[in-house]
């Protein structure tokens, strides 16, 4: 009978184990809270995504990332500029090193410059916005600034539901 106790509690622990690895270093599964990334990504959207190595995050990857701005939370937003990059919003358009940067997949074709209009992202930011740019709707780094890559937790993959467009 002790025997069965231990061996159970060894077979949790390594189950437990196992699961805190594959989170953390593989890929995870994740619910999408709000309306930030309309029309692309719904709220209580289920998602797959990876954990990236950090030379691997693209522009125009849709990233689940640690929020600067709140502790214990967690936001879905679309990866804009690079390190090193020149991050301008003039017009309501956004610029990356004066270039117009067409984005097809966004709410709007306005989007609000919120704190500040030009940033210089350094060598290890990134500037991420949401989908939706009607006012309020995503708070991104227009609102927190450029996001340390140490901050993005994994690059999602596919839209696991509702089955639709991905």
């Amino acid at each position: 009978m002790k025997y069965d106790k231990i061996t159970s509690l060894k077979i949790i622990l390594i189950v437990l184990i196992l699961t805190l690895f594959i989170r953390n270093f593989l890929f995870n599964v994740t619910i999408v809270n709000g309306s930030s990334m309309e029309p692309t990504l719904s709220n209580k959207s289920l998602v797959f995504s990876i954990v990236p190595k950090k030379h691997f995050i693209k522009r125009g990857d849709i990233v689940i990332l640690k929020a600067p701005d709140k502790k214990y939370k967690k936001y879905i937003k679309r990866v804009i500029g690079l390190p090193n990059d020149e991050v301008q919003i003039k017009n309501g358009k956004v610029y990356i090193n004066g270039d117009l940067y067409e984005e097809n997949y966004i709410s709007t074709d306005y989007t609000e410059a919120i704190n500040g209009t030009y940033t210089i992202l350094k060598e290890n930011e990134y500037f991420v916005l949401g989908d939706n740019r009607e006012p309020g709707k995503s708070e991104d780094s227009r609102y927190f600034g450029p996001i340390d890559k140490r901050n993005i937790k994994s690059v999602i993959i596919f839209r696991i539901y509702p089955f639709r467009k991905f």
